[in-house]
């Protein structure tokens, strides 16, 4: 009975918490478009169950549709952390009170609460009471436990096909006796799926093997504190002979590989991880203070696990993410200035085209203009070319790609509105902006790119010091350059002694950070001859190129140099196509 109420006790206390830190608005990428698919009643094959039950939840009268999904998404969440408890009170019976640790492990942690307007939501729920059903089960064998393992596994299926369906097979398994069960479940499930995805949109996930990418998705923030405690609770649960933890190492395995094949499924994999987190304060009591019983050892527990929460919370985890209006401001950069339509907007990157499909589908914002997602740059430059061959406007979160001249656009706002010549005066009379703020990572992203690609605008056309203002690279946003420095950048213009180079440097090789707007200083200072101190040991490898490349154009180093070579093959490629374009001797 007491684990009982603990159980109600979190989910409670977390449903408010999650509440609290619901966005007011759309949220970036798959929020928002999961929040336009729940407003037109649509559902989609990658995820249908989810989709049904969001079109219910947005029909909810309170708040604008992002919201709804957000208040849908924190009861989600909450049923998943009391799920983490019920999974460690059948895992651990005598150490109930280290549920609650895994509980606070995962919430802190970015990756589960950031999705919780997603599919991921109902993936997590779904698979941590599975856990949890299989582990009572194995425990106690109770019937009822096998038909809720069954009905978890079903809702997974719903949200993360084919997650769930390996789900539903290993508690089959592990139920394989109570075929009275699971024979007539199975058939439950079938008519489901029949249901779920008739008239879906779309097609199910696709195999994709990327370890780096799964790390990646959870493992950022206090998430990494969840997989690395989460490990070690596997490891001491299998060198003590826990009972039923071969159970929850399967679960984990079956969650970590559907994470490194499909994706799609980051918070399930936190949320078992975190059941497994919650063995390690519960080892260190049974190690330090067996004797305890009762209140004490509830708190010899939380004070065992509370290591743990401050290295996760020493990860800058923190309740209260993104108030929502990030997405809606981004929206309004791009697109208030642009002029009346009708024309073509052609995104390039996801974050802006979900957040411009919702605030068009939801508010109705710029229905003048055709919004084109993000397509392989040589397909989007053919469209931005015919749109202007037909007279039509055409605009873009970039101010070139593919074959299009990066001297033929002129910024609006945030955005660039694509021409069939330069700009000429129009460019030097626009403002030049430092970069915006927008919160969260994605949306530090978002602002980088779009300063650099304002950046590259200006220094195309040669206008240095303003290409160095629109990167941040002078006060107040950076200390870069000062005024003589700009005065300097003022009078520049690049030369075949002195040639651009950003452009060449292979940025694909590592995750984009402010080290991008670093390089692009390099570059200016290059063309300049501005005196810069050396680079740091720990300097990304575009940094190191481009200043390995400075010495070939001074005649200090060769191109096939064994230093170029040492940087990888991403680094000899650029080097031999910057050589083809720029080569000193041409």
């Amino acid at each position: 009975m007491v684990a009982r109420k603990l159980e109600i006790g979190v989910l409670v206390a977390a449903f408010v918490l999650l509440i609290l830190d619901a966005s007011g608005g759309a949220g970036w990428a798959e929020t928002s478009a999961r929040a336009v698919v729940a407003v037109r009643l649509e559902h989609s094959a990658s995820a249908p169950l989810y989709d049904l039950l969001a079109g219910v939840a947005a029909l909810l009268p309170v708040g604008e549709p992002a919201f709804r999904l957000g208040l849908f998404g924190a009861l989600l969440g909450a049923l998943t952390l009391a799920g983490v408890v019920a999974a460690l009170r059948a895992l651990v019976p005598k150490e109930p009170a280290a549920g609650v640790i895994g509980a606070l492990l995962v919430m802190l942690a970015p990756a589960f609460r950031e999705l919780l307007a997603t599919p991921n939501a109902l993936v997590a729920c779904g698979t941590v009471w599975m856990l949890a059903f299989v582990l009572a089960d194995a425990r106690e064998k109770a019937p009822r436990a096998v038909a809720g393992a069954m009905f978890a596994s079903a809702l997974v299926i719903g949200s993360a096909p084919w997650l769930g369906l390996g789900l539903a097979i290993c508690a089959g398994v592990l139920a394989r006796r109570q075929l009275r069960i699971i024979v007539p479940a199975a058939g439950a499930i079938g008519i489901a799926i029949v249901v779920w995805w008739f008239d879906a949109r779309g097609e199910l996930p696709g195999l994709h093997f990327d370890l780096a990418a799964a790390v990646a998705a959870s493992g950022h923030g206090a998430g990494a504190i969840v997989i690395g405690a989460g490990l070690l609770g596997l490891g001491i649960a299998g060198a003590t002979a826990l009972p039923r933890a071969r159970i929850l190492a399967a679960i984990a395995a079956i969650v970590a590989l559907h994470e490194i094949v499909v994706g799609g499924a980051p918070a399930a994999l936190l949320t078992v991880l975190g059941v497994a987190a919650a063995i390690v304060p519960a080892a260190l009591v049974k190690l330090v203070a067996e004797g305890f019983t009762g209140a004490k050892r509830d708190a010899a527990v939380i004070g065992c696990g509370i290591p743990l929460l401050l290295a996760a919370l020493g990860t800058g985890a923190a309740l209260v993410t993104d108030d929502g209006t990030t997405p809606r401001r981004l929206v309004a950069d791009l697109t208030d200035e642009l002029p009346p339509g009708p024309g073509t907007f052609i995104a390039t990157r996801p974050p802006a085209y979900f957040a411009l499909q919702y605030e068009r589908a939801i508010a109705g914002v710029r229905p003048d203009l055709d919004l084109v997602p993000p397509l392989p740059p040589q397909r989007a430059d053919v469209i931005a070319a015919d749109g202007l061959r037909a007279g039509r406007l055409v605009f873009a979160d970039a101010a070139a790609f593919g074959r299009l001249d990066a001297q033929r656009a002129r910024p609006r706002g945030r955005g660039f509105q694509l021409l069939g010549e330069a700009p000429g005066a129009a460019l030097d009379a626009a403002r030049v902006d430092p970069p915006a703020h927008y919160a969260t990572a994605i949306g530090a992203d978002e602002s980088l790119v779009l300063s650099i690609e304002r950046a590259q605008l200006e220094a195309a056309n040669g206008h240095l010091d303003r290409a160095a203002r629109a990167a941040g690279l002078v006060a107040p946003q950076g200390s870069r350059f000062g005024a003589a420095d700009l005065a300097l950048l003022a009078e520049t213009v690049a030369t075949r002694a002195r040639p651009a180079l950003f452009g060449f440097l292979p940025f694909a090789t590592l995750p984009r950070g402010p080290w991008l707007a670093d390089a692009f200083g390099d570059d200016l200072a290059w063309m300049a001859a501005i005196r810069q101190p050396a680079l740091p040991l720990t300097a990304p490898m575009p940094r190191r190129l481009h200043a390995l490349w400075q010495q070939i154009f001074e005649g200090k180093l060769k191109p096939d140099a064994p230093e170029i070579t040492a940087l990888g093959p991403a680094a000899v490629t650029a080097t031999t196509d910057m050589m083809k374009e720029l080569s000193p001797s041409k």
